[in-house]
């Protein structure tokens, strides 16, 4: 429960926080793939954008069932700014708290 409450405020964050200006097409999915095959244990997802953005992302409960139980995640966004550089952020979050790297690529 608390994982499938998780992944859908991620989801719902990623939406909503995007930047939209009105002079340019909003950016469509091209690619999309995610497994929740081993739900509420783990999921990962994946996604590419037409603007050339992309996302993957996997999380896991660590030790469920016991009082250490945490949710561990990791991922990797890739986007452009409005000059045209890419930059990659990669992220973890779990029991040690929110952690993230950015770098410019190009």
């Amino acid at each position: 429960m608390l994982l499938s409450l998780f992944v859908g405020a991620m989801l719902v964050q990623m939406f909503a926080a995007s930047p939209y200006i009105d002079s340019q097409p909003q950016p469509q999915v091209l690619n999309y793939h995610m497994d929740t095959n081993n739900m509420p244990n783990s999921y990962n997802f994946h996604y590419d954008a037409s603007d050339g953005s992309s996302r993957t992302e996997e999380g896991a409960i660590l030790h469920p069932g016991t009082n250490d139980a945490a949710l561990d995640v990791h991922g990797t966004v890739r986007y452009y700014d409005n000059k045209g550089n890419l930059y990659e952020m990669t992220y973890k979050a779990g029991k040690r708290g929110y952690r993230t790297v950015i770098k410019k690529i190009s």
